[in-house]
């Protein structure tokens, strides 16, 4: 794939951004870990976790409006 400039172009994105997902994977790992079991929803620092019925977790991030801070 050496000749081929897609190849180039993705290889180096992942490369560049492999650092980036791992510390993204830690810290859903540990977010997880600090919500508690029988909480739904928890909210801070401009992210939400939600618990679904069957107990797993998602998180998304928060968008702020510009020039108010979030107060949680």
């Amino acid at each position: 794939m050496s000749s081929s400039n897609s190849w180039a172009e993705f290889a180096a994105l992942f490369r560049d951004t492999r650092t980036a997902f791992l510390d993204h994977e830690r810290a859903k790992t540990e977010l997880k870990a600090l919500m508690p079991e029988d909480a739904k929803e928890a909210i801070g620092h401009g992210v939400r976790g939600r618990r679904t019925k069957n107990g797993a977790v998602w998180f998304d991030v928060l968008e702020r409006e510009a020039g108010h801070a979030a107060i949680q």
